[in-house]
């Protein structure tokens, strides 16, 4: 097997909540157990893997484990980030609320309607925010627990910068629906797809980021005004 030949997760290997993490450690950029790994592997898995800059590598890195409290830790594992309410939320698009028992293994059906959702065959940031504000509305019908507050929004709208700036960054930050199923049901990177060519910086990520966060205010807005009439 090639160092970055994709291979299925074993059961005592660890996943997270994060599809980019586990693919990843599918492809042997992190390793294949998901357990042990240290901030200068996730680091370089990051630039490797996905080409991102080194700043974007250090603040994803460092953020992300500052959120889970390991930040001084050696090392840490990728179920790790299954904590409720630290990175991993509520109203995920790939993944059952904490309340239902397991917010951390990809929802096949989950991924059925985010792909529902594209346009034209294509998945884009006006996609991913109308699913994101679907799967609230579900969370908040449906979940006696759900949270979900400015944080969690921000990191919504995080998520969907950084899925589209990494996997779509090569096709105008649009994603073929079934390159997106592969990566999502699968966490592998599918055929054809190759990492960005272009080194993914802070700018663009956080661009998207306002743009899906506007998005989300104005969905919002349109909801409050129709159950207003």
């Amino acid at each position: 097997m090639s160092a970055h030949e994709w291979q299925a997760a074993g059961p005592d290997d660890k996943r997270s909540p994060c599809p980019a993490l586990n693919s990843l450690a599918n492809h042997g950029y992190l390793p294949r157990s998901g357990e042990n790994i240290t901030k200068s592997q996730l680091i370089k898995a990051l630039k490797e893997g996905l080409n991102a800059s080194t700043a974007v590598a250090y603040y994803l890195t460092y953020t992300s484990l500052h959120g889970i409290g390991k930040l001084c830790a050696k090392t840490f594992n990728l179920d790790d980030l299954n904590q409720h309410n630290k990175l991993e939320h509520d109203a995920s698009l790939t993944r059952k609320d904490f309340y239902f028992g397991d917010n951390h293994t990809v929802d096949p059906e989950l991924v059925d309607l985010l792909l529902e959702q594209n346009i034209d065959g294509k998945i884009n940031e006006e996609a991913l925010s109308k699913l994101h504000w679907i799967r609230l509305n579900n969370s908040k019908e449906s979940n006696p627990t759900v949270t979900y507050d400015n944080s969690r929004k921000f990191t919504s709208g995080g998520e969907t910068s950084l899925l589209l700036n990494f996997i779509g960054a090569n096709t105008n930050y649009e994603i073929d629906i079934e390159k997106l199923e592969v990566f999502l049901k699968s966490e592998k990177f599918p055929e054809g797809w190759r990492k960005p060519d272009k080194t993914v910086g802070i700018w663009p990520l956080v661009k998207m980021l306002m743009s899906s966060l506007k998005r989300f205010d104005q969905l919002e807005k349109e909801q409050n005004e129709q159950n207003a009439n």
